[in-house]
């Protein structure tokens, strides 16, 4: 009997912490809310506060100065020899011109990768035309360069 007691209380204990904790979330959500206006229409009025567009502006600014984000690329090459892959480097220069190749150091190995694309999409777009040359190469996921 006492267990099944003890039980109960530390189950209606947690209870009583879910309760206050879902309280203090809902009373911090309806004052964030009570605050300047935005942008207001005809059909509906937007409040926000103040630190909130501060903190997307902020957010914008420091997307902008990045140089890097996560993305695709195409591997062409894996090898240990350093001037096969600059050989291979040159010819894809040739064949897609518009496209950045990029040689990573990856003791022992070199990697030839092509292009800095956004999205999976965009990259087996391209993939398609690269495998008529090189038909091991393959998608991953790396950091590109942000133009």
């Amino acid at each position: 009997m006492k267990i099944q007691s003890s039980k109960f209380k530390v189950q209606s204990n947690c209870r009583l912490a879910f309760l206050s904790i879902v309280f203090c979330l809902m009373s911090i959500v309806c004052y964030s809310q009570d605050s300047t206006v935005v942008t207001s229409n005809k059909n509906f009025t937007v409040k926000q506060d103040p630190q909130i567009a501060l903190l997307l502006y902020k957010y914008k600014e420091y997307n902008r100065k990045r140089e890097f984000a996560e993305g695709f690329r195409i591997q062409i090459m894996y090898t240990d020899v350093r001037d096969e892959v600059y050989q291979s480097k040159g010819a894809m220069y040739k064949e897609f011109s518009d496209l950045s190749s990029y040689v990573e150091y990856e003791q022992p190995y070199y990697k030839l990768r092509l292009g800095d694309f956004k999205s999976r999409l965009e990259a087996t777009y391209y993939l398609q035309q690269v495998i008529a040359l090189y038909p091991g190469a393959f998608i991953v996921r790396d950091k590109i360069k942000i133009k």
